[in-house]
């Protein structure tokens, strides 16, 4: 039996060549590759490696968007005893040149020119770089004895035997490096995760007896968010070998509705923004429709049902038991069966996910009353936590005993317990072999029994399911010495206004908590004609009935509040917080730090007027 997932991969070739692994877009035509023509090329990948003296223990880097050959090169590199550190596309050359260079990558492979001229430009400061092959749009332009297209260097391991690459395989072993996941770098420069095959196969095999995905042809997964994130490294690409399904590539994010519903994935991760959107979409189109049209009614009477549903299960799971074991009336079940063909299965085919029957959350919190909505309308998240040091999942719920306002339960073979500051810690073989390069860190993170940090803090219930209460560094002591959990309260307020998008709230060692609070940049311009606002985000967040909307909002989250606990002053800023600017991370946390230090003034403005009345009264000019 498979000991790796390079050898389940090779498996998977061997025992249904002819089955399609992956499902692309060109020329408004899905095409497909199917599992023979995905391992003919991983061995020509390999090969070519090879011709340019790449053997085991050398690294390659990966900057490319979600594609067959990032997959494809990806298995290549581990099927010959090599690492691959991939790259977020959206990285600046400046960061790229970090990885490439931290790795000690040999090759680098990019997706399209525009990547290559990042790496071109810092060249100077990559030494030990020998080749860059792009996969496509290169025009042959550059130093041919360091860049190569995709076709010349698939064409340059021809002459390899195969039984050199074969010979390679064997080698590689459960306790060889897999990859490098680069952590996001949200208190300073990203430390690179190694993960070992081991590891890999290990999650695999306790997400399958704790999480199982259906294994075979019908298993269908869309590839969306960055490969260089764990979760969809796992889930679209190293799962997708496990199971043996096909993974579609989302055209981008633009597209990712219609992506779904030509899809529709039986299994789909969405970070908690991709729900928050979808929430507030459907949410936006009820509000919106005639409350006395009789679709409306019941569609309303249909999602009333669902609510009642959901209450019996989350019962059944409190008492430590299943969601079948729900208690429901038999007049609530039978209406809300014949309600869930005539009107929610239409919701869920609107998102494209009538047929997902794992449906996954996780990365940051979600708030559960957009779990709570997505359960009543059949749509049965799943939300997980766990972090790249222990290859992504460390809990999750159960699908058929999900626990609303939790993560889940602990992985089989895997322990997880409460440090006496409210830490939680893991260990079991899914934890990393270490930071490369970086021992201190190592040891700061994986303590002398094998217990790694996560620097999360939270409490586990009586069955054994975990509640996430904050980042241990997020913890907001107030001057009063009262300890606050920022997140929880931004969650809640989020949930509670479609017009906002992001909310950081402060306070550390100062007198009372602020806020800051970005727009949906989607939702805020109707919302601004709607309110006879003229202008852009800019102007609508300035404007006084905008002010008074996200206040009103405030007020509402203050009044379940200790005195203590309430957000006293906030400023709506003119626009999102943005990747580009390195305020969010690429799976779109928020970074504190980063955001603290440029909006000083704005924050200090806040506390500086300490004496006006209620919340902020006027939002500042964007700096």
């Amino acid at each position: 039996m498979a000991q790796t997932i390079i050898e389940k991969f090779h498996e998977r070739v061997s025992s249904h060549p002819a089955k399609v692994a992956f499902r692309y877009k060109a020329n408004g035509d899905w095409r497909d590759i199917t599992w023979r023509t995905y391992g003919d090329t991983v061995k020509r990948v390999a090969k070519a490696l090879m011709s340019l003296g790449f053997t085991h223990g050398d690294k390659i880097s990966l900057l490319s968007n979600n594609r067959a050959e990032w997959h494809i090169t990806d298995v290549a590199a581990m099927s010959i005893g090599g690492a691959t550190a991939a790259i977020y596309a959206t990285n600046s050359p400046e960061q790229v040149a970090y990885i490439v260079s931290h790795s000690e990558s040999k090759v680098a492979f990019v997706d399209v020119p525009e990547q290559l001229e990042k790496i071109l430009k810092m060249r100077a400061e990559l030494p030990a770089l020998q080749k860059v092959v792009v996969f496509e749009g290169y025009q042959g332009d550059a130093d041919s004895d360091f860049v190569m297209t995709w076709d010349d260097f698939l064409r340059s391991g021809d002459g390899i035997d195969d039984a050199k690459f074969d010979e390679a395989t064997a080698k590689v072993k459960p306790e060889d490096l897999a990859t490098f996941v680069y952590t996001s770098g949200t208190t300073g420069p990203p430390k690179g995760v190694m993960l070992t095959h081991g590891n890999i196969w290990f999650t695999c095999n306790s997400s399958n007896a704790h999480i199982p995905i259906p294994e075979g042809e019908e298993a269908r997964a869309l590839s969306y968010l960055p490969l260089s994130h764990i979760a969809e490294r796992m889930l679209s690409h190293i799962y997708q070998i496990y199971y043996g399904g096909t993974t579609w590539f989302a055209e981008s994010i633009d597209t990712l509705q219609a992506d779904l519903q030509a899809c529709k994935p039986t299994y789909f991760f969405g970070v908690p923004r991709v729900w928050e959107k979808f929430y507030a979409g459907v949410t936006a189109k009820m509000a919106a429709a005639d409350p006395n049209d009789k679709k409306t009614k019941l569609a309303k009477k249909a999602v009333e049902l669902g609510k009642q549903v959901t209450q019996a299960e989350q019962e059944a799971v409190a008492r430590g038991g299943k969601a079948s074991d729900a208690k429901i009336p038999l007049a609530v079940k039978v209406q809300h069966a014949a309600l869930d063909k005539l009107v929610l299965h239409k919701i869920r085919a609107a998102f494209g996910l009538e047929e997902c029957n794992l449906p996954l959350s996780a990365a940051a919190p979600l708030a559960p009353e957009l779990i709570w909505f997505f359960h009543s309308v059949g749509i049965k998240i799943t939300e997980g936590y766990g972090q790249s040091e222990d290859n992504g999942p460390t809990t999750w719920n159960p699908p058929d005993a999900v626990k609303i306002g939790t993560v889940g339960t602990p992985f089989p073979g895997l322990e997880v317990k409460i440090a006496e500051d409210g830490e939680i810690l893991v260990r079991g073989d899914n934890v990393m072999k270490g930071y490369y390069k970086d021992e201190k860190a190592t040891q700061e993170t994986i303590d002398a029994d094998g217990w790694l940090h996560s620097g999360d803090v939270g409490e586990l219930d009586e069955h054994n399911y975990l509640k996430i209460t904050d980042r241990k560094k997020d913890l907001i002591i107030t001057a009063g010495g009262k300890n606050i959990a920022p997140q929880e309260l931004e969650n809640r307020l989020k949930s509670s206004h479609p017009l906002i998008s992001q909310v950081v709230v402060i306070g550390d060692k100062r007198p009372f908590l602020t806020a800051l609070v970005t727009l949906d940049e989607e939702k805020a311009p109707g919302w601004g004609q709607e309110q006879g606002i003229e202008g852009g985000i800019s102007e609508i967040a300035n404007h006084e009935r905008t002010i008074k909307e996200i206040e009103g909002a405030i007020n509402q989250l203050n009044q379940g509040l200790a005195k203590v606990e309430g957000v006293k002053k906030f400023r709506v800023l003119e626009r999102d917080f943005l990747q580009e600017e390195d305020e969010i991370t690429p799976t779109m946390k928020v970074k504190r730090k980063k955001i603290n230090e440029i909006y000083a003034d704005t924050i200090e403005d806040m506390y500086d007027k300490a004496s006006a009345q209620g919340a902020g009264a006027k939002a500042p000019l964007r700096k």
